[in-house]
């Protein structure tokens, strides 16, 4: 009689296991750039980088990544021999010859690209 009431507890313990429940979120979709589409890019500071008082630019995405360190480099005013190191999402440098567009499909987040910058090379 013990070893019944030993299988029943058994029992009524594994019912109460519960499975997981399938995820409500929808697979990303990927992302659908044309040379002709602006996206949206936010800039970041960091370290001792002044902030912007606007942060977040639409900008074409057939624009390479050294025409946004030169816009960057104007809106922050800086001379041409002050330091300035852009990251993508706190990560890595892309080359300059990079395409905007093409960095916004593998790396945007929230619809936008996070660019971080810094006077002093703060990642990588």
């Amino acid at each position: 009689m013990d070893e019944n009431k030993e299988i029943n507890k058994e029992t009524n313990t594994d019912s109460t296991i519960t499975s997981p429940q399938p995820s409500t979120e929808q697979p990303q979709q990927p992302v659908k750039i044309t040379p002709d589409s602006k996206i949206v890019v936010y800039f970041k500071n960091a370290g001792g980088a002044q902030a912007l008082k606007q942060k977040k630019f639409k900008l074409q995405a057939n624009l390479s990544f050294q025409n946004v360190i030169d816009k960057l480099r104007s809106q922050l005013k800086l001379k041409s021999n002050e330091s300035l190191f852009l990251f993508i999402n706190q990560v890595f440098q892309p080359s300059p010859d990079e395409i905007l567009g093409e960095l916004y499909k593998c790396f945007c987040h929230n619809d936008q690209l996070i660019i971080n910058y810094s006077d002093l090379p703060a990642w990588g």
